[in-house]
């Protein structure tokens, strides 16, 4: 940080070179000098303004178009005259980013002004604004003689009070707005960052890399390749993704909304925006996404069922004929042949009915969209009234994408039941794929275009259409035009969230009385290659870190044990009890791997929770850390966890004794 620099009163009859530029904005009323807020400028190598916001025009009292080209130094300068060599003496010694505090006493008024810059190659990146003076010197802003003593310090305590709800507001919100620079450090966030990720404001600060260390490593490469793509939209846009607690590994979903800030020549000055904490919303999303499932799955089982018992009862009823008929029969071969044939249609469909059953959601992987879209097919076929004609239209070859293949047949089956059901009369329902390498002519309503090229799935109708007045609430959860009762109203918000996860885009053609259909747009994936990470070497990614339990007494032994757990780059809970440690290994909010038991003088070894957690098969490695006579525990016990630790071994070994078996497989 720079040392502030004071300017001096102005001699007498001192004339400014370029006078065209004394014409300067003051408060109303007064002589006191205008606020600037958010002034933000490009220089180049030599100081001189490439581009310049309104803010700043306007508080240096020249127009927009002029600035160009000038010198602003040279403008400080004019304001306050020891504002010239200042800035121009900081930024020959200033470090990429770095920040100096310039105040002034003479005319137009006492005036401090934060300068905060940021070089890229040759260029300068520079935001100033103005800032509140001490107390102390308040009266010189503020003259007894003119304002009066009590209206000064009304004025101030005013400003005062101002500030502290502003503050109050800010630790009570449960948002976290936050301004960020390109190098993803931060100039701003608010206080409450540290409850969600345990890194005080103040360190969110000074370094870039608390924001990569906190951010899912599992989401890091999404989120990297999302803020450096060109196409960011200017009026923002919206993310989501999770983040870990730095200490205690605790997972937190985020809601955020950035918006770029931008010079007119389109250079990136940073960002600003808005968290919100969507982590308890998340947990019961998918919790209802799990029971829609199940609840789609139930319909198909009934179909399936019918359709399976049909089939046996043919193959049952042949047999019998055939068996009765044998010895006389001349048509063995062909009633053999028939009985064959039906089998093997009775083992593929049940061959398909199994497929809805594997996996968990959740689970991506590479797939060809035409193999999932003509199985799906199929079922349905058996599935759907007779009055709806189901037909497939497939793009030639593969067509290769990177998704959760279960959440996908959820999402076909929800919008061909809501198709067949705006069929009442019957019709045609059409599945299609298909290829593009170019942007189709429609607008997304939910969701951003992937990058091209792009994999389409149209599921199309020939129902009764959607009004278009409902065609921007269709997706929102609960909502449905069906009776009470009839329908939970999840089915397209489930699709929502779906092409969300995937970064995927939704559009939807309609007309009343003449159809309706769904796009899905996907980025096109290669299907025998494997994920590759676009990010550069010196990419702030990291790998997986291991999510530590830690159970025992609360005191200096404990809080001593978790510090140096934390040190060894572990994410660390603890726990004082066996009902809490119970609480968070089943919270949805944590992922351990593994689970320490420190066993003290006098302290209870826990072997009921060690109990609980083999009979629930957690995938947990288990620890004692002995800082008691290891003789005095149960063989027995002992020999129930994966690893026995004495507190007297050297930190390097047991730290290393520790890795090795979390590390194994």
């Amino acid at each position: 940080m720079k040392q502030a620099v004071s300017g001096r009163q102005r001699q007498p009859g001192h004339s400014d070179p370029g006078s065209e530029f004394n014409a300067r904005p003051t408060l109303a009323g007064t002589n006191l000098p205008s606020l600037l807020d958010n002034g933000l400028v490009v220089l180049d190598a030599n100081g001189r303004i490439q581009s310049a916001n309104d803010s700043l025009a306007l508080w240096l009292g020249i127009p927009p178009r002029d600035l160009p080209g000038c010198s602003l130094p040279s403008l400080l300068g004019r304001r306050h005259r020891a504002w010239e060599g200042a800035f121009s003496d900081f930024l020959q010694t200033a470090a990429d980013f770095d920040r100096i505090e310039l105040f002034a006493e003479d005319p137009p008024g006492p005036e401090r002004l934060v300068v905060d810059v940021c070089r890229h190659g040759p260029d300068w990146f520079v935001r100033l604004e103005s800032a509140l003076p001490p107390a102390r010197e308040w009266e010189s802003l503020f003259p007894p003689e003119r304002w009066g003593r009590v209206a000064a310090h009304q004025a101030y305590q005013r400003l005062l009070r101002a500030e502290a709800q502003l503050e109050n507001l800010n630790l009570r919100w449960p948002g976290i707005l936050f301004s960020q620079r390109p190098d993803f450090s931060f100039s701003y966030i608010s206080p409450r960052v540290e409850e969600l990720t345990g890194v005080p404001a103040r360190e969110w600060r000074r370094s870039s890399d608390y924001f990569w260390r906190v951010v899912h490593e599992a989401d890091a490469e999404m989120l990297l390749h999302r803020l450096r793509r060109a196409d960011w939209p200017e009026q923002g846009g919206v993310l989501t993704y999770r983040i870990r607690h730095l200490h205690t590994g605790r997972v937190s979903y985020l809601w955020e909304y950035r918006q770029p800030l931008r010079t007119s020549g389109g250079l990136l000055l940073g960002y600003e925006g808005l968290w919100l904490d969507i982590t308890r919303q998340t947990v019961a999303e998918r919790r209802l996404l799990t029971m829609s499932w199940k609840e789609t799955l139930g319909t198909l089982t009934l179909g399936l069922a019918h359709d399976f018992c049909n089939i046996m009862t043919g193959i049952i009823s042949l047999s019998e004929t055939y068996q009765a008929e044998l010895e006389a029969n001349s048509r063995l071969r062909e009633g053999l042949e028939l009985i064959r044939t039906t089998a093997m249609e009775a083992s593929q469909l049940a061959h398909r009915f199994r497929q809805l059953h594997q996996g968990m959601p959740g689970e991506k992987n590479f797939h060809d969209l035409n193999e999932i879209v003509r199985s799906m097919a199929e079922i349905l076929r058996k599935v759907l009234p007779r009055r709806v004609k189901v037909v497939v239209e497939l793009a030639a070859g593969q067509c290769p994408v990177y998704l959760d293949a279960v959440e996908l047949r959820q999402v076909l089956v929800n919008l061909a039941l809501n198709a067949a059901e705006a069929m009442p009369n019957g019709g045609q329902l059409t599945f299609r794929t298909s290829i593009h390498h170019e942007l189709p002519p429609m607008t997304p309503l939910q969701g951003q275009w992937p990058r091209l090229p792009l994999i389409g799935l149209a599921v199309q109708d020939t129902g009764m259409g959607i009004p278009s007045r409902l065609l921007h609430t269709i997706f929102d959860p609960f909502f449905t035009t069906k009776p009470l009762g009839k329908g939970s109203g999840l089915g397209l918000y489930n699709t929502r969230l779906f092409a969300e996860r995937h970064g995927a885009a939704i559009s939807v053609e309609t007309a009343e009385n003449q159809g309706t259909t769904f796009h899905l747009w996907f980025p096109q994936a290669e299907l025998d290659a494997q994920p590759q990470s676009s990010a550069p070497s010196s990419s702030p990614l990291r790998g997986v870190r291991h999510t530590l339990l830690v159970l025992g007494p609360p005191g200096t032994a404990l809080d001593q044990l978790v510090a140096r757990l934390r040190e060894t780059g572990l994410y660390v809970a603890p726990a004082h009890s066996e009902s809490e440690a119970l609480e968070l290994l089943h919270s949805p909010y944590f992922q351990f791997t593994g689970l320490m038991v420190l066993c003290t003088e006098g302290g209870r070894p826990h072997g009921q929770l060690l109990d609980r957690v083999r009979a629930e098969k957690l995938p947990l490695k288990t620890f004692f850390l002995t800082a008691c006579n290891q003789d005095e525990l149960d063989t027995a016990l002992l020999e129930r966890v994966d690893l026995v630790l004495p507190a007297d071994l050297p930190a390097a070994e047991w730290q290393q004794r520790l890795r090795s078996v979390l590390d194994a497989p």
